[in-house]
């Protein structure tokens, strides 16, 4: 019976921490093919290099070690990329752009509010390709976002074995209207989301609920989520790009019930290894 984290009582002594958007749920491909890629073309008039424009888009945010990367580090990358092939950005107004990506609040918000004492040209178009992408993601539909092959299978086999807890940076709404659409918030506990704190802090509060870290296995698709799961001392399983459902048979199969024995730690870097390799062949 999925609970909130305040009232969640743990009904195994092992649980599985798993990330949503990437990694349960099909939703990065098309958010980035579809919605922050294809406002940037717009955005910065590159119709004409479109198909260019959205392989270096999705090599950056779905392909590379920087997948799951804030959206305004993305676009400063991204202009790196662009500069001098088919774009070429005002040197005072990309600095005042990367001065505010320094500042580290990033976000719509604070965006505006550096606009309102800046009239900068470029983060005046950060805003408008932000917000322009916020709407496209806005119309997406379940029916855009399935979950992966092999999802339903490995929750089956978890289910009564281990607690499961959604660690999710997305907003509750979202992930309860996914999950819910393909019948998988039966399987969960708990759920997490950004309302409730960064991936790092709820996986904090899931041990406070007394897991040693030994029991904890968290499964996502990108080095935030290594980093969530290292600054509290639990395992890691990667998703690979382009190769999710084979990752989720293999967890089902493989790897879940070496976590059940007690003898992750006997597999962990190998895993780590196949992470690492699968960005740098950009999962091919």
């Amino acid at each position: 019976m999925l609970q909130s984290l305040d009232s969640f009582v743990p009904q195994h002594e092992k649980v599985l921490c798993i990330d949503s958007d990437g990694t349960v749920i099909d939703a990065m491909n098309c958010k980035h093919n579809f919605c922050h890629g294809k406002s940037f073309i717009e955005e910065w008039e590159l119709t004409d290099h479109a198909e260019e424009v959205q392989k270096i888009w999705n090599d950056i945010n779905l392909y590379e070690k920087s997948r799951g990367i804030n959206r305004f580090l993305a676009l400063d990358e991204m202009l790196k990329r662009m500069e001098g092939v088919y774009l070429h950005t005002d040197p005072e107004e990309w600095n005042d752009y990367k001065d505010w990506v320094s500042e580290g609040d990033l976000s719509n918000k604070s965006l505006q509010a550096r606009i309102d004492r800046d009239s900068n040209p470029l983060l005046k178009k950060a805003m408008r390709w932000s917000k322009s992408l916020n709407e496209k993601i806005a119309a997406l539909t379940p029916a855009d976002k399935p979950p992966f092959e092999n999802v339903r299978e490995a929750l089956e086999y978890a289910k009564d074995k281990v607690d499961l807890a959604v660690i999710s940076s997305s907003n509750l709404a979202a992930i309860t209207e996914e999950w819910n659409a393909y019948g998988l918030l039966d399987y969960l506990s708990v759920m997490t989301s950004q309302e409730i704190g960064t991936k790092d802090e709820c996986i904090a509060r899931m041990l406070e609920k007394g897991y040693q870290k030994e029991n904890v296995l968290m499964i996502g698709d990108a080095y935030p989520d290594v980093h969530a799961s290292e600054s509290n001392g639990v395992w890691y399983y990667p998703i690979l790009t382009r190769h999710e459902g084979e990752s989720w048979a293999k967890l089902k199969d493989t790897y879940l019930p070496v976590f059940l024995k007690g003898e992750y730690g006997s597999v962990q870097e190998q895993l780590m290894n196949e992470f690492a390799r699968n960005f740098e062949n950009k999962g091919e």
